[in-house]
């Protein structure tokens, strides 16, 4: 389904080309599957084709495309890989004498095609770069002040555009990572990680509001390194939301993390700090709203429409994780204090320390990790972890929020 996935995107995007690149893929590949000589060489140029199909997304935007210094680089790609499918087709199956004469030939013909495809793959690292520079650009022009500058709310709209921006750059550079925090400038956010800042514990961390030397106000989440677990839940989070396709308007935004490593010897590395920097959720948890402090005064217990919006977001988070990412990823531990408000009261899913990429084999006979009552039976019978056990426990969260009543409870 991947490969059927990535195909659909490199389709959509070689409609900007002007090629019909996504079905030359799909027939080459299909084509190199049937051959019956030169398989390995077919196979290897099968893969690199494969490897076009998977980069193509990334021009999906037709404002890079329309750019000349782009689209030059990748002219004639079409026509290369049409003398690919070519030359995989006169690979099926012929007869002795045929093959020997048309062996050395075709020898040839596959050197000059792969030649001709490393090549492509050799430009797509320049237009990565060249889509990082547009950005900067960007905020270069939004940032210019000059006499004939809009209103100020205009201005204000202008510049959280350009943090977002920015934002994105950051991660692109960094391989989706993020900044790259020191511990000096956490523990200054944090005053020092003051009890006062503490605003979450969970089962291997602890959550601190922090204030940035830019002025923003983060969530610091910090994993103590004593324990194996929060080391696994800390790297499980940071990989999951490290990837550029989580990104979701329901989904908490990290910022970056801080991984400090001291030597202990020449051959013993170990973890001093395991730190994840979130954007400041100022509303709190759902599960504040209901159930906690803030329950007699929230407009979530008084507002049906709230009610339901925020589950909607909750939904439109989960679909985005299981249908839209490049991989499925399954969270395993939805639920309400996992669900966080924003200033505006949009809701965003969080915690993702439990959370694994989907894989049939590998999610089997997997530890059982959740909260009781928002378990699914059959995930905690047969130790597989599917898509649908976040749609249960979404159904917990949809009663919960409906009836006001936690999932185990006593009348």
């Amino acid at each position: 389904m991947a490969l059927w996935g990535g195909l659909e995107h490199a389709a959509t995007a070689a409609q900007l080309l002007g090629a019909d690149v996504g079905g030359l893929i799909c027939v080459i590949i299909q084509a190199a599957a049937k051959a019956r000589q030169n398989k390995k060489e077919c196979a290897y140029l099968a893969r690199r084709v494969f490897m076009i199909a998977e980069l193509l997304p990334h021009l999906q935007d037709p404002e890079v495309m329309r750019r000349p210094e782009i689209r030059r680089p990748l002219a004639g790609l079409d026509d290369t890989f049409r003398e690919a499918h070519e030359l995989v087709m006169s690979c099926q199956e012929k007869g002795a004498v045929q093959r020997l004469v048309m062996a050395g030939r075709q020898a040839e013909k596959f050197r000059q095609v792969q030649s001709r495809i490393d090549s492509y793959l050799l430009v797509f690292p320049f237009i990565s770069h060249m889509d990082i520079t547009r950005r900067l650009d960007r905020i270069y022009r939004v940032l210019l002040l000059d006499d004939a500058s809009p209103s100020s709310d205009s201005r204000i709209h202008e510049l959280d555009h350009a943090e977002e921006i920015a934002q994105e750059v950051v991660l692109h550079v960094n391989g989706g990572e993020g900044q790259k925090f020191t511990v000096v400038e956490l523990e200054t956010a944090t005053n020092n990680f003051a009890s006062e800042r503490l605003i979450g514990r969970g089962g291997v961390s602890n959550v601190y509001m922090g204030r940035l030397a830019d002025g923003r106000e983060v969530a610091i989440k910090h994993f103590p390194q004593a324990y194996y677990r929060s080391i696994e839940e800390f790297d499980a989070e940071h990989t999951i939301l490290s990837l550029s396709h989580i990104r979701h308007d329901h989904i908490i935004r990290l910022f970056g993390c801080c991984m400090e490593i001291e030597k202990i010897s020449w051959f013993v590395k170990k973890r001093v700090m395991n730190v994840l920097v979130f954007e400041y959720m100022k509303n709190s948890s759902l599960d504040q709203h209901l159930h906690g402090s803030l329950s007699s005064s929230s407009p979530v217990t008084t507002s049906w429409s709230m009610r339901m919006e925020i589950p909607l977001g909750v939904s439109r988070a989960i679909e985005h994780l299981h249908n839209h990412a490049e991989r499925p990823v399954i969270h395993r531990d939805i639920k309400l204090s996992n669900v966080l408000l924003d200033a505006a009261w949009v809701p965003r899913l969080s915690d993702f320390g439990c959370s694994v990429i989907w894989d049939e084999r590998k999610c089997s006979h997997l530890p059982i990790v959740g909260t009781t009552g928002y378990l699914d039976p059959e995930y905690y019978a047969t130790n597989t972890a599917k898509p649908g056990i976040d749609v249960y426990s979404f159904g917990v969260v949809m009663l919960e929020v409906l009836t006001g009543r936690k999932p185990i409870f006593v009348d």
